[in-house]
């Protein structure tokens, strides 16, 4: 662990708050004896839809595993920003087939729903 030294002066109540910050942010977050939890969140697995802008049938769609929200997004009124603390939300994976994102998705012990594909 570190020494914190004080420099010499008036401000010797600042300087001692600060110390108390420093060491409680370098106390471990979390025993390393205890198990890893496991991820709450629902992955959905679907084939998204092509372009509207292709007049083409489109024969090579990945395959993605998203996760759905846990939490609403936060709207910031003032400047139209939307946002939040979900950061499984951001998370997209693509897979070549149906068959290796639910591979996937087990493998990792994940919550799955599978969105079949629409077909014409």
């Amino acid at each position: 662990m570190t020494e914190l030294h004080f420099r010499q002066g008036n401000s010797g109540s600042a300087d001692r708050k600060f110390a108390e910050q420093v060491s409680d942010s370098q106390r471990p977050a979390a025993d390393k004896d205890q198990p890893r939890q496991s991820i709450d969140a629902v992955a959905r697995i679907f084939r998204p839809s092509r372009s509207v802008m292709t007049s083409a049938r489109v024969s090579r769609r990945p395959w993605l595993l998203v996760f759905e929200r846990k939490v609403p997004p936060v709207i910031d009124y003032l400047m139209g920003y939307t946002g939040g603390s979900d950061t499984l939300a951001q998370v997209e994976l693509r897979f070549p087939t149906r068959d290796a994102a639910i591979a996937y998705a087990e493998r990792q012990k994940l919550n799955y729903i599978v969105v079949d594909d629409r077909r014409r």
